[in-house]
């Protein structure tokens, strides 16, 4: 075998292996757990009540900056918190009305 066939089998091994996806990366940052992707951008999922979601949409949203910061300032999550974590807390409006008979 000669070097320059050896280093042809070595190629070959190398790529070999499990190919990354064309068109775009892996999602390995912690705003996936809250947010669904597709090619458009990215919608919130976050539960603001019972079985309602924000929904919010951003635009070629596989930049994480400003999803983080709508996850940060609209519905106070961040990094170290976790989806199974989460409770939303549904806060009704009431009134209450006291009478003062003299």
């Amino acid at each position: 075998m000669s070097a320059g066939s050896n280093n042809e089998t070595q190629n070959e091994n190398l790529n070999t292996g499990e190919k990354k996806r064309r068109g775009g990366s892996q999602k390995t940052s912690w705003v996936w757990q809250w947010f669904e992707s597709s090619e458009n951008g990215a919608t919130c999922k976050v539960e603001v009540g019972e079985g309602i979601y924000c929904e919010r949409f951003y635009k070629n949203g596989s930049s994480t900056g400003n999803l983080i910061g709508h996850l940060n300032n609209k519905h106070q999550i961040t990094d170290r918190m976790q989806k199974n974590d989460f409770v939303v807390r549904i806060v009704k409006n009431f009134f209450i009305f006291i009478s003062f008979i003299d």
